[in-house]
């Protein structure tokens, strides 16, 4: 898509009113230029794109913040991105961390400077194009604390906080980085440290969890920003090795990263991972440090992967762990429509890793109930169930209860989504409680069932899963939900420019 030189220059101007206006607010991450959103697709109108933690209706917003519809009469777009916080801050809680040493060190290992305490990932081994040297790519704040750390600084494998706080495991030392700043935007978060004299040369993934970089299992960035449920801000690796001035040891191994397209990595805390690119042209600001023309992919990495080098490959769906679901919502959903709910907990976390857990969708809504469990037990608590509520709750309960769990027992189930099926779903959503469900959240299930639920008739559980992936149906859902007013739609990205 592409943008006229004038109107972009006259779109520069407007977004510096708007960030000179809004971006010391605190809800307020950023500000981009681009092309207007609607309804989940990019049209062709020029806009100045404010990005928000936690986007709002206007009614709710007081007229000091209230960001403007046009600066110079050139449109704004609002476009929620949520938190995002550098993933090789501290230490990560992993089932089985890729915390041990490898000599020589491998691609997806711990690494961390002995000096800074730092924690990340071992993203590659580059050759440097000014001598030739051997070294290590990684994230700039995990190898160069963000450009504190003095050139030679020890880099420890495994990470001192992985039981490397010796001198001893040095594997390489601090060469250079691409700068950080923080007064103006920046495209990479990365840096590398020349290997040690006697310290060997693999293209080994670590625990072997993934193919070599190749020409035909190319790379397509570096992860370096993460989200609490694993959404993923990366570089684009053809801009890191240029900036860098190295390439990679293997010709021709780059790829330029496709929206769609499927993804993975092996990095320290969450291992092998797969998931699909959301946006090759993301915005975001974190900790004072604003990024552009990032790539962006969900439940991806945590906390201990940046520094991790992405490629082409996997199935799409090999996610980041998620939190256990806390037995809350079911134990006051069944005190409220006087079902046994409590104890079907493992149910739900069957439905939760083996079916929602496999697609764009199903993470979203899991997302959704995790971030909005307060409000919602609060609800079912404060309000009560009539006889008639009790009894419609329990004739569902009985009916579907046995096919739900053989469904999901059985991946290659061949039952079908009926109409009577959607009739039972239809009934059931114009039945909850004022109490439980206001009137924008009732009217956005409308939208999702009449956009999303309805079309998928005739799909089994395979044919649901694909179709739940589907990066339309994604955006559609996405785009109901952020019509809610108060309701947090976690820190997925909104599509923005590209």
């Amino acid at each position: 898509m592409f943008m006229e030189p004038k109107t972009a220059a006259a779109l520069d101007e407007a977004k510096a009113v708007l960030a000179a206006g809004h971006l010391g607010d605190p809800n307020v991450v950023g500000v981009a230029k681009g092309f207007r959103t609607r309804d989940g697709e990019l049209t062709e109108e020029p806009v100045v794109i404010a990005l928000v933690r936690k986007k709002r209706r206007a009614a709710l917003v007081s007229r000091r913040r209230l960001l403007p519809a046009t600066i110079g009469g050139h449109g704004v777009d609002v476009v929620e991105t949520g938190e995002f916080r550098f993933s090789g801050a501290t230490k990560a809680a992993a089932a089985t961390p890729i915390a041990e040493r490898f000599r020589p060190p491998l691609q997806g290992g711990s690494l961390g400077s002995l000096a800074d305490g730092t924690l990340g990932t071992l993203g590659c081994l580059v050759r440097d194009r000014t001598d030739g040297s051997i070294c290590v790519l990684s994230a700039n704040h995990v190898l160069a604390n963000f450009g504190v750390a003095a050139q030679g600084a020890a880099i420890v494998q495994p990470a001192p906080l992985d039981g490397g706080a010796a001198e001893a495991n040095t594997v390489a030392r601090l060469k250079r980085s691409i700068p950080l700043t923080q007064d103006g935007p920046n495209t990479a978060d990365a840096a590398i440290a020349q290997l040690e004299p006697g310290i060997g040369v693999s293209s080994t993934v670590a625990r072997n969890l993934m193919a070599p970089i190749s020409a035909t299992h190319p790379a397509i960035g570096l992860a370096f920003l993460a989200s609490v449920h694993g959404g993923t801000f990366m570089a684009k690796i053809g801009p890191v090795l240029e900036q860098l001035d190295v390439e990679l040891l293997t010709a021709n191994s780059t790829a330029v990263a496709v929206e769609g397209r499927r993804i993975e990595k092996v990095g320290r805390s969450s291992g092998y991972t797969s998931s699909v690119v959301l946006d090759t042209t993301a915005t975001v600001v974190v900790d004072g440090y604003r990024f552009t023309d990032l790539i962006y992919a969900q439940r991806f990495s945590l906390v201990g992967d940046s520094g991790a080098v992405v490629c082409e490959g996997g199935n799409g769906k090999t996610f980041t762990p998620l939190p256990a679901i806390a037995c809350r919502m079911l134990g006051a959903a069944g005190a409220f429509y006087d079902l046994p709910l409590a104890g079907d907990n493992a149910l739900a976390d069957q439905a939760r890793d083996e079916f929602l857990g496999e697609s764009l969708v199903g993470n979203l809504v899991v997302q959704l109930v995790y971030k909005n469990l307060d409000l919602a037990v609060n609800r079912l608590e404060a309000a009560t169930a009539s006889p008639e509520e009790k009894a419609e709750a329990r004739r569902f309960y009985d009916k579907y209860r046995t096919l739900v769990a053989s469904v999901l027992g059985d991946p290659a189930s061949p039952v079908a989504l009926t109409q009577e099926h959607l009739d039972d779903v239809r009934t059931i959503f114009a039945g909850i409680s004022p109490d439980l469900v206001t009137l924008a959240e009732k009217q956005a299930l409308w939208v999702i069932f009449d956009d999303v639920v309805a079309p998928a008739l005739g799909k089994n559980r395979a044919q649901l899963l694909e179709y739940m992936n589907d990066l339309a149906v994604y955006r559609q859902v996405v785009t109901s939900l952020r019509e809610i007013p108060g309701l947090d739609v976690d820190g997925t990205y909104g599509f923005s420019s590209r």
